[in-house]
């Protein structure tokens, strides 16, 4: 519970001033619209373009022709407009990984008062640690699909609902505070002793930014934000744990 509410104004307070910090929390989001700007020129210019000839070939041009191929253009519109909800954060999260790990470093630095990397080093970071950091966020994906899966499952049981919530507040929190684990090579029972010791803190918290996630557009600020959170979290509370 320590430091649970303080470390949201310290978060922000490094959000304003660290440059680079802000640089590397927004990158991701703009590589990702950009991603999906491209992706919906493709499916709704060529792709679309190609059907309405299609239809119009085979059916009429106008008539039942016509209504064909705007119940596609349609249907096409609502299909996209779920999986870009669905995959979008999705999406944006594993593109954000390698940014994530050089913002919680840093964020790190600073709250511990040392002088933070240059943006030459962080970026040489970044390169160096990017197969290592893609392959480990996937990995974490993966478990936490998994982890997801069970909760919903267990939503279906009335009793057990309010433990499906805490259990995806809890693995939202250590999905981002895995940032500073791996830099610090925790090993699996120093992150399992971490989570017992600061289990109220990580499923409260990550009940607050699973509430911001679900808002759209705030969801996509949300991220960045939650790996400096949990980042000056952890730490502030592994230096009074290490007295």
């Amino acid at each position: 519970m320590k430091y649970l509410v303080s470390s949201f104004g310290e978060s922000f307070s490094i959000l304003k001033k660290d440059k680079i910090v802000l640089l590397f929390s927004f990158a991701p989001i703009l590589i990702g619209i950009i991603l999906y700007y491209f992706l919906g020129q493709l499916i709704f210019t060529d792709l679309l373009d190609w059907i309405n000839v299609w239809v119009k070939g085979k059916v009429s041009s106008d008539g039942l022709g016509s209504v064909i191929s705007w119940l596609i253009t349609a249907s096409l519109t609502v299909v996209m407009y779920f999986i870009v909800s669905w995959t979008f954060v999705l999406i944006v999260s594993l593109i954000a990984s390698p940014f994530n790990d050089i913002i919680s470093n840093r964020t790190e630095k600073i709250l511990l008062g040392e002088v933070p990397e240059s943006l030459d080093k962080s970026i040489g970071r970044l390169l160096k640690r990017f197969v290592f950091t893609i392959v480990n966020e996937l990995k974490k994906i993966s478990f936490i699909i998994l982890m997801t899966i069970l909760a919903l499952l267990l939503n279906f049981i009335p009793i057990l609902s309010p433990v499906s919530f805490l259990l995806s507040a809890l693995l939202f929190a250590i999905g981002f505070v895995d940032y500073t684990w791996s830099r610090h090579n925790l090993h699996f029972r120093d992150c399992l002793n971490s989570t017992r010791k600061l289990f109220l803190g990580f499923s409260l918290s990550g009940c607050i930014f699973l509430a911001l996630v679900a808002v759209p557009v705030i969801n996509l600020f949300t991220l960045p934000f939650a790996v400096i959170y949990y980042t000056v979290f952890f730490t502030k509370n592994r230096m009074v744990i290490n007295g």
